[in-house]
Formats: structure tokens, sequence, C-alpha cells
């Protein structure tokens, strides 16, 4: 009889321990946050849901969009809202530094500091550790990076397949610019997993907006 009762005890201790394993919250600490945005918990920063909402809101024919007038943007290509929409939403450097302060004049979604996420070039994380020839500096590109703000929206992937809008296979500028070269600012990739750098005037990359918390 004794032994009957400790052998039900264990059984009902496994089945608590799975239960909760099963039911526990993913490690990446990231949560939905309203319609339009995803929550880093973590990192104290939110992403919109749309990984790149000027090409949305541009092809909408969104007021937004349309008020914005990048033709007179120092180091941009020249090019017209208009026809950044025709490549849709993809910018060179300065033009996406625009459309961000754009979207912070006007308060988007009730935010005023959106910007582009950092990476980090001291990542060890990274498939491979890059030293350049001109400077003899040691960065970090390739996949596998995990220590920028992208890191937790790349182990989240997963979880939100469906909850994100425009996440193809593609590069994303960020605001983590090469120290020795400045004419080179990183980029990275979430659904292909990779992080590398890219000249800011020639190379034309949506943007994905993120704001701190």
């Amino acid at each position: 009889m004794k032994n009957s009762i400790i052998i039900a005890a264990i059984f009902m201790v496994v089945q608590i321990n799975v239960h909760a394993t099963l039911g526990a919250r993913p490690d990446h600490q990231l949560l939905l946050s309203g319609p339009h945005l995803i929550k880093d918990a973590a990192l104290s920063l939110e992403w919109t849901r749309d990984a790149n909402l000027a090409k949305t809101l541009c092809q909408s024919g969104d007021p937004l969009w349309k008020s914005f007038d990048p033709t007179r943007i120092p180091g941009s290509t020249g090019r017209s809202a208009s026809e950044i929409c025709a490549q849709e939403g993809r910018m060179n450097w300065y033009e996406a530094n625009a459309w961000l302060d754009h979207l912070n004049t006007n308060r988007y979604l009730g935010y005023s500091n959106w910007r582009m996420p950092q990476i980090s070039y001291q990542d060890s994380s990274c498939s491979e550790q890059v030293t350049l020839e001109a400077t003899g500096e040691t960065v970090a590109l390739g996949s596998g990076c995990m220590t920028g703000e992208p890191g937790n929206l790349k182990s989240a992937l997963n979880d939100y397949q469906n909850s994100f809008a425009n996440l193809e296979e593609q590069l994303f500028w960020s605001g983590t610019e090469l120290t020795t070269d400045s004419r080179l600012v990183g980029v990275f990739g979430v659904r292909n997993d990779w992080q590398d750098a890219e000249d800011k005037s020639s190379d034309l990359l949506p943007v994905w907006p993120v704001h701190s918390l």
C-alpha cells in the first residue's frame, strides 16, 4: 500500500513537471503588443510587426507615406517617394533615416523614438570573425549572430511565423556603423539569419522600425 502511494506521488510530480515545461513561456521574452507591434521584454523595445512598413504604407496610398519627401535628403538617391514605392520601399541608408525621422515627426503609433535596430560587430556567436586588411579590425559577420537586437527576434521566429508581414529572405538596415569605414553600415537578416555590412549610398534595402520602451 505504501509503495502504491509513493509511486502515485512520483507519477503526479512527473505530470506536474511535464505540464509546467509544456506551458512555459519561451525564453526569448517576446510578446505580441496589439495589432502592430511585438515587444521584446528582455531588451525593453518594440518592433513593428510589418518588417517593411514603408512598402505597405506606400502601396496602400497611406497619407503618412504621401507626406514623405525624400528628394532633398542629404546623401539620398534623389528619388521621389513614388519611385521608392516602385522598388517596394527599398531605400539607401540616408533615405531610411529620413523615413524614420518622418515617423517620429508624425508620432507613428504614438511614439517619437523610432530608429533602426542595433547589431554587434563584437559578437562571438557569429559564424565568421573577419579581419579588415585596411585597419586590422576584427568584425563579426555571417550566420548565428545573437548578441545584437535582432537576436531575440530570430529565436522567436518559429513562435510568431504568422504574426509578421513582409518578412522575406532579405536583409535590413541597422543603425550600427562600421567605425573604421564611414561608408559602411551593418545589415541583418532574420529569416535568412545573416549579418553583414553594406554601402550606405549605393545599396537599397528595407528598414525595419524599432523603438525603445
